[in-house]
């Protein structure tokens, strides 16, 4: 079994690196180390990993897969 496995389609994927860049910005912007701007960081790491590697472990475990389906000839 592969520890990570494609199951994001290439939108979502754009959606979560999105919103993770707007949890910095909303982060920077508060006050540091408040438990707000902290819990924000670590979302916008949690989706910064889920972009860039294309897989969710949450996805993963419900069986959701939105990553489109290779084509074969």
């Amino acid at each position: 079994m592969e520890l990570f496995v494609t199951n994001q389609s290439p939108q979502d994927r754009k959606f979560r690196f999105s919103i993770a860049l707007v949890f910095i910005a909303l982060a920077l912007i508060m006050t540091p180390s408040s438990p707000v701007s902290m819990g924000l960081l670590f979302t916008a790491g949690v989706l910064l990993f889920n972009a860039i590697s294309g897989t969710c472990f949450i996805y993963r475990v419900f069986g959701i897969n939105t990553c489109p389906a290779p084509v074969t000839e």
